[in-house]
């Protein structure tokens, strides 16, 4: 049986699939949220591993957030906004045993060898989190994970469809009653 999950997950792994799970907060009522920014004082940080922690990589990652947020309705502010959002970056390495890989896996290593006994890969997870700064709770979290080849080029278009998808469950701003125009 793993030897046939493996490269069927491969072969999804390969068309660039995401796979994503996020969860939200019954109680939190998105209609009252108005305005968001980054958690630690208004500044993005960055929590992930060393290699990929390059100023262009995390603009573009800070980018795409900010909007895709501000494409859901929401605001960004100051320190006293009503949520504040962080992310984190999960690499893990990851292999694959040459025999059980098919030829449409391919695609996903870059430096492919027959004479290697493994490809090798990378799990790639991103966790955003929303957060009441009122309440001091999580009420919206998304865990995107996507494989990658082992040495990924990292492009914008990339980040943001990732970002797209993992904020996609994000509920939409909705204006309350008493904003709305007379």
């Amino acid at each position: 049986m793993k030897k046939l999950a493996i490269p069927l997950l491969l072969i999804f792994a390969a068309c660039g699939e995401y796979n994503i799970e996020s969860q939200q907060d019954p109680k939190a009522d998105f209609s009252q949220y108005k305005t968001w920014c980054w958690l630690n004082n208004c500044t993005p940080s960055f929590d992930g591993p060393d290699y990929i922690y390059s100023k262009a990589v995390l603009e573009d990652i800070t980018n795409a957030i900010a909007e895709e947020m501000y494409n859901k309705g929401y605001e960004q502010g100051d320190e006293n906004s009503d949520l504040m959002l962080n992310f984190h970056v999960v690499l893990k390495e990851d292999s694959a045993l040459n025999s059980i890989v098919h030829e449409e896996a391919l695609p996903l290593w870059e430096h492919y060898d027959e004479s290697e006994l493994y490809y090798h890969f990378l799990k790639g997870t991103l966790i955003i989190d929303v957060a009441d700064r009122e309440l001091g709770q999580i009420v919206f979290r998304s865990i995107t994970e996507r494989y990658l080849p082992a040495h990924p080029k990292v492009n914008y278009s990339e980040i943001k469809e990732g970002i797209n998808k993992a904020l996609e469950d994000l509920p939409k701003r909705t204006k309350a009653v008493e904003e709305e125009p007379l």
